[in-house]
């Protein structure tokens, strides 16, 4: 008895459910039966009528014969071809008996184009072509528009006659005249007066004139080539119109005096340069003589005799 009674509590453990589980179980299945219930309604009871766009498609049909054909021929009057020819909407429209005549598309009246056989239609089309701004340059222009048929077409291109449009001539400024061979003094002249050099335009005028300010003047006409951009072989062109008569007006750096700023801004000095003249003349109560600068790691002769003529030490 014991044995069958542990085997019927067992079986209970496995296929009996508790009251929420009950509850679960029954909600789930009412609704599993109200989608069943839905999908059914909607599979027999839905509406299967078709819909009839027949005239929707002749309503869409003639809106684009009558007004996309206008502003599509603005935007690049694509080429004729069959599977863009001609709308039905314009066929068969056309005037009977038309008079064959020479005549400019441009601007023609709708008299003339009634004319030369062409629909109302036709003719609005075209008229509304050219009030966007549409120009016939050639006779292939009036063959794209889309309201002409292929059978018009060739019926009136003879007739045909635009006149030739040249392009007004572009009127190009005036070369400037040939700057004499005047001799311009480096040293002095303002950025204006540089441009009297053969070779030197606004930009160049400018940088030489900003680097001459830097160093305090020039001591050579050499030094252009130091000029940023200037090529050696723009500066040999420069020579026969160049000079520098004074170069004794040079304003000279004390190298006692002269802050680590002024220093360092100097083409010549720099950063480096220029913490090197700090430091030794605080250390040596300034600077007895300009040769003292030889004694500093970075002053080789060639810097030497660059420097020279801008620094004092008085």
């Amino acid at each position: 008895m014991v044995k069958r009674s542990a085997f019927r509590d067992t079986w209970k453990d496995y296929l009996s459910f508790s009251r929420r589980e009950r509850r679960g179980i029954f909600a789930l299945s009412l609704l599993i039966m109200i989608q069943i219930a839905v999908l059914f309604y909607l599979k027999y009871f839905s509406s299967r009528t078709q819909q009839d766009f027949s005239q929707f498609e002749k309503e869409v049909d003639a809106f684009y014969a009558s007004a996309s054909v206008a502003d599509d021929s603005l935007k690049g009057l694509p080429e004729r071809s069959e599977a863009n020819s001609t709308p039905n909407y314009f066929k068969n429209n056309s005037q009977k008996n038309p008079e064959l005549f020479a005549f400019n598309p441009n601007n023609l009246s709708k008299e003339d184009w009634q004319r030369l056989g062409f629909s109302e239609k036709q003719i609005n089309v075209i008229k509304n072509y050219e009030a966007k701004g549409g120009k016939y340059r050639s006779k292939d222009d009036l063959k794209k528009m889309y309201c002409i048929t292929e059978k018009q077409y060739n019926r009136i291109e003879t007739y045909i006659n635009i006149p030739e449009t040249h392009a007004p001539e572009k009127e190009f400024p005036k070369k400037r005249a040939e700057r004499s061979a005047v001799m311009v003094d480096i040293g002095t002249a303002d950025s204006t007066e540089l441009m009297l050099i053969k070779g030197i335009g606004p930009s160049f005028s400018r940088r030489i004139s900003l680097f001459r300010n830097k160093l305090g003047g020039f001591v050579s006409r050499e030094q252009l080539k130091e000029v940023w951009g200037l090529s050696d072989s723009l500066y040999q062109s420069l020579l026969p119109f160049i000079c520098l008569k004074d170069s004794s007006n040079i304003k000279k750096i004390n190298l006692n005096t002269a802050d680590f700023n002024e220093l360092r801004n100097h083409p010549y000095v720099g950063y480096q340069l220029a913490s090197l003249f700090c430091n030794y003349r605080k250390q040596h109560q300034g600077f007895k003589t300009l040769d003292e600068i030889k004694k500093l790691p970075l002053v080789n002769e060639q810097l030497y005799s660059k420097l020279a003529p801008y620094l004092k030490v008085e």
